[in-house]
């Protein structure tokens, strides 16, 4: 007796220790990882209990679910399933009918050990498994179809409503049984059916509204509900979530998606058009070889230089609708069938409001910096000589372009996936399934934008003015001249990025002007990067088993599915000038702005004084506005409120631009449009055993799949460029056909060391698809103004992508694992496992150097710009530790009787990885979104009638992007996270609940920067949201 409550002292000083790590800083954390380990191998050995039993394979683990009665049965039914699964599975619960622990799906799934998500505005979205992010997606055990990840295969689940979920599981070790396992793990999704609840009526309804810090929008409303009845045959249920949230998405810092370039101090590079100090505006000191001009005596330095900053008031509106039905037919004593139907829709408008600080041409160093520091990387310039890369915190800015800038993005999704299954079990030693699969799934994207300039336009036409049929129009009176043609007498700006947000500092000239709304001239409008996707998806599946002795049964199977896509990518153009143009019809225009002048030999339109402008220039109090220019704060400091377009006025992208420019069109983007079809074939042969080995009983499986993959690629070819920002010609398809056969061998095993502790072991060759953009994208090249010489703008070519390589091989690992499972009682585990993943066939981003590729205007002018794309990587490996307590003090028996209701939920993982390249710093890049630590510490409490938790989410920095602007080795890193959330609930009576929660309570934010530190990018700005609600049920 003495000896056992010492024991479980000493589980509970290993839960409090966990927990102690969990709430240290992320650093630490990693520095006594080995403490950690070394603790949890010990205890989890310090006890004795019964080994339980295993589960089949096609065993639905939420089969045994009945009543759900808080936090502590959701506990209770995550361990549960680990305990008696197959392979290793961590699994997430729902609390109560309509309620998972968290906000999202993702957001519940990143307390699982070895799970990182991102976010779209504050929300989980995307998740990785032990650092990739090639994840499938299962509902309940077969593929799922999402409108979110139409082209990839990581699994996005912003668009889908938590409450028709039961829970998910996180399968991490395959089994040869699950034909479409991801490279590293399986998401399986699981919704209820009418034989998991009680027979009879079942109904729950919540209702609860929501609130955002930065939004302030009254309250966010959120409905579900569920209807159930079965009797001992028969039963249907149908379940139901509709949601209407806004989230604020806010961004200021660099923009994202312009890049950047490396400039020196060197005489060619600094002197140069796009240099530090141009011929008419010198800057900082002549020095041996060149220009000083951050001060330290030579000219050996280099900094990194944006294209400009943005400070971006963004609000997203997410409305949500899902639709879960379900019937089963217990047909005789042998055979049950059940039919699904998940049904979800969204309709999603991001719209962002604010500014653009930019250069005038294109990555040009039009600062020197004000705050700097060498950080003791080199490169070779230009000029062939070596210099010494330097970070900037402080730029001080001949002041270029200043726009107001306002963008609405529209995406309309839908999926639909339906299940037919006919299961017999007669009792007997063979049992079978047949299963049909069919789902399709569409998202369409529009995308409109609007720029106000607040400058006097000289930059583009010539004295600042736009020549049109009815007359010349000044471009803006009350504007300031740019510092390309104001030189010597340009304004200053300054941005201080020395802390997390950037400090902007304007000139009093900018800044009395940013009050009046006549002061802002239309620049530019366009409606580009839309598309429209479309997947369906089916499968044909059947099972069998054989139980040849109690120890033995042999399970075998063969699975056929066909996945189509297909991405039409395009813009929309308007004819301009009609009649009067080189082209009766007018010729198309994307960009429909200032600076572009309809001087283009292939369609033009002028008359004797010249060339037509593009866009016809207004001033932002123009009544053809409409009143639709409103005040708005860019939320950054030292930038006051300032004019810009509602975005909601573009909510309907194509309306809004024929308002304007009648008659747009689509115009297709054949480099990033495709189709690819995936044909698999796939069949298993699979034993499961049970035995003792020298008196230890185990359990596992073991057996061998083999997946056949037809690909048929169609690959639309990139012609000639065409003006007005169009996306260059179509030059015909491409189609390719390939085929890959892979061998997948997969084992399980576990050995009840003792009556609760469990050793599990597992290995495995796995094989994933890539995402299908990889196979079909073809070359996208980028255009932007370049003002080199004032009036006269060119449209050059500034870098691109060639998204697609049809040739590249799937993703391939082989993954091996160990873990030690103790059990305290029906909610508490305590766990620790090692995973090695050898990583033998992987996409990762690289560049490629053209120097081929014309201009907007088809002259090639031979300019150097980087292209991306996507090429293989082969030898990574990724590596870790997992250890987690699940503690429900209940089970403890020693705890005192204040403590009782009280229970923790903590995990730790560490999981190094390297692609084998190194970043300028000379640090080796990871996987990107792999984090090297994620730590969770969760806190409940609950008795008869009330109950809370408080959870913590810690996550160190990852790798974003690599070569960023076409730099090698400049790596994107996302800053470490910290997140923390809460819920409290109170039982009113058996069926009537009150509940409160609360998300990212600390104000957490996505910080972004470039290899160092010091290099500040960017920030995305999220918001605490708070929730109130009442769930019914009887």
């Amino acid at each position: 007796m003495k000896q056992h409550s010492c024991v479980r002292r000493g589980v509970l000083l290993a839960a409090t220790s966990i927990v102690a790590l969990g709430s240290s800083h992320g650093a630490w954390a990693e520095e006594i990882a080995p403490v950690l380990t070394g603790t949890a191998t010990r205890l989890a050995v310090a006890e004795q209990a019964d080994g339980g039993g295993t589960a089949a394979p096609t065993a639905d683990p939420s089969a045994e679910e009945i009543i759900v009665t808080g936090i502590r049965a959701s506990q209770e039914r995550a361990v549960n399933i680990k305990r008696n699964a197959t392979s290793v599975v961590d699994s997430i619960s729902a609390e109560d009918i309509g309620k998972l622990p968290d906000v999202t799906i993702s957001d519940s799934l990143q307390r699982i050990p070895g799970v990182q998500i991102l976010r779209s505005a504050g929300e989980g979205s995307t998740i990785n498994i032990r650092g990739l992010p090639q994840v499938t997606t299962l509902l309940n055990g077969e593929a799922y179809l999402g409108a979110q990840s139409i082209t990839t295969i990581q699994p996005n689940f912003n668009d889908i409503p938590s409450q028709l979920f039961a829970g998910a599981d996180v399968i991490k070790s395959a089994t040869a049984d699950s034909l479409n396992a991801g490279i590293t793990g399986t998401v399986n999704l699981r919704t209820r059916r009418p034989f998991d609840l009680k027979e009879g009526v079942t109904v729950a309804v919540a209702a609860e509204g929501a609130y955002g810090d930065k939004t302030k929008h009254k309250f966010d409303p959120n409905f579900n509900g569920l209807l159930s009845w079965h009797n001992d045959r028969f039963g249907f249920m149908v379940s139901a979530a509709y949601s209407d949230v806004r989230l604020s998405n806010s961004h200021n810092g660099i923009q994202e998606g312009y890049g950047a370039a490396l400039h020196n101090e060197g005489t060619l590079d600094a002197t140069s058009t796009n240099g530090f100090s141009p011929a008419n505006r010198p800057r900082g000191t002549a020095v041996a070889g060149g220009v000083d001009v951050n001060g330290n005596g030579n000219s050996n330095d280099a900094f990194i230089v944006p294209q400009g900053f943005t400070g971006w008031n963004k609000i997203n509106q997410r409305q949500r609708l899902g639709i879960n039905g379900s019937a089963q037919w217990m047909i005789n004593d042998a055979l049950t069938l059940t039919g699904d139907a998940f049904f979800t829709r969204q309709n999603e408008h991001d719209r962002t409001a604010g500014f653009q600080m930019q250069n005038v041409n294109w990555q040009a160093a039009e600062f020197v910096p004000g705050q700097s520091r060498d950080t003791g990387a080199t490169y070779v310039g230009g000029d062939g000589r070596t210099y010494n890369i330097n970070t900037t915190q402080v730029y001080n800015y001949d002041l270029g372009n200043f726009d107001s800038y306002a963008q609405t993005d529209r995406y309309k999704s839908q999926s639909q996936n339906y299940n037919v299954e006919l299961k017999f079990d007669n009792g007997g030693p063979f049992k079978g399934s047949l299963r049909g699969i069919y789902g399709k799934a569409h998202q369409y994207y529009d995308q409109s934008y609007l720029q106000f300039s607040m400058s006097d336009g000289r930059q583009w036409q010539p004295g600042g003015i736009g020549h049109y049929p009815d007359g010349d129009r000044v471009f803006n009176e009350n504007g300031y001249t740019v510092n390309t043609i104001a030189g010597l007498n340009s304004l200053p700006a300054v941005v201080d990025f020395t802390g997390n947000k950037p400090v902007f500092t304007l000139p009093s000239q900018l800044l009395s002007e940013l009050g009046d709304i006549s002061n802002y001239a239309l620049k530019t409008m366009s409606s580009e990067g839309n598309y429209r996707r479309k997947g369906d998806l089916k499968v044909l599946r059947a099972d069998g088993s054989y139980e040849a002795s109690p120890d033995l049964t042999v399970s075998f199977g063969g699975r056929y599915s066909e996945r189509s896509i297909n991405d039409y990518e395009f813009d929309r153009a308007a004819p301009l000038y009609a009649g009067m143009a080189s082209d009766p019809n007018g010729c198309l225009v994307k960009w429909k702005a200032f600076d572009v002048p309809m001087s283009d030999s292939s369609c033009s339109a002028g008359d004797a004084s010249g060339f037509y402008t593009a866009g016809l220039t207004r001033l932002a109090n123009d009544p053809t506005l409409g009143g639709r220019v409103k005040l708005f704060n860019p939320g950054v400091a030292g930038v006051p409120a300032m004019y810009v377009l509602d975005p909601k006025a573009m909510d309907n992208a194509l309306a809004f631009q024929n308002e304007f420019y009648p008659g747009n069109v689509e115009v297709m983007n054949p480099g990033a449009s495709f189709k690819v079809g995936v044909k698999q074939i796939s069949g298993y042969v699979q034993t499961d055993f049970h035995g003792d080995l020298f008196g230890v009983p185990f359990s596992g499986n073991g057996g061998v799949k083999v997946i056949n993959t037809k690909l048929d690629i169609t690959q639309y070819i990139t012609g000639g460029p065409q003006p007005y920002g169009l996306a260059n010609e179509l030059g015909g398809s491409v189609n390719t056909k390939r085929d890959f056969t892979d061998i997948l061998p997969a084992f399980n095993v576990a050995f009840d060391l003792a009556q609760n502790l469990k050793f599990r072991f597992a290995f495995s060759k796995t094989m994933t698809l890539l995402d299908l953009n990889q196979w079909g994208g073809g070359l996208n090249p980028t255009y932007a103004i370049d003002t080199s010489i004032p009036g006269t703008p060119v449209f050059r070519v500034t870098g691109g992508s060639q998204n697609g390589n049809p040739n590249l091989d799937p993703w391939r690992a082989t993954n091996v694992e160990a873990s030690l499972e103790y059990y305290l009682g029906r909610g508490s585990l305590l766990s620790l496992g090692a995973f090695h993943i050898a990583v033998d066939s992987f996409i990762q981003s690289g560049n490629e150097i053209r120097t081929d590729l014309p201009d907007n205007d088809g002259v090639v002018r031979n300019r150097t710009v980087s292209i991306s794309t996507p090429v293989q990587g082969s030898g990574g490996s990724l590596k870790g530790v997992e250890a987690g307590a699940k503690l429900s003090f209940t089970d403890l028996g020693f705890m005192p009787g204040f403590l009782e209701n009280f229970g923790i939920d903590t995990n730790f993982t560490f999981s190094p990885s390297s692609t084998g390249d190194k970043d300028l710093a000379g640090r080796k890049i990871p996987f990107q979104d792999n984090s090297k630590i994620q730590t969770n510490a969760a806190v409940f409490y609950q008795d008869s009638h009330f109950q809370a938790r408080v959870a913590w989410n810690f996550r160190s920095k990852r790798a974003v992007q690599s070569n960023f602007g076409g730099i090698a080795g400049l790596e994107l890193y996302q800053a470490p996270t910290n997140y923390v959330d809460a819920s409290i609930s109170y039982d009113v009576t058996p069926n009537i609940t009150i509940y409160g929660q609360g998300s990212n309570l600390t104000g957490e934010y996505e910080k972004y920067y470039l290899t160092w530190k010091d290099q500040k990018a960017y920030n995305n700005i999220f918001e605490r949201r708070f929730t109130m609600g009442a769930r019914v049920k009887f």
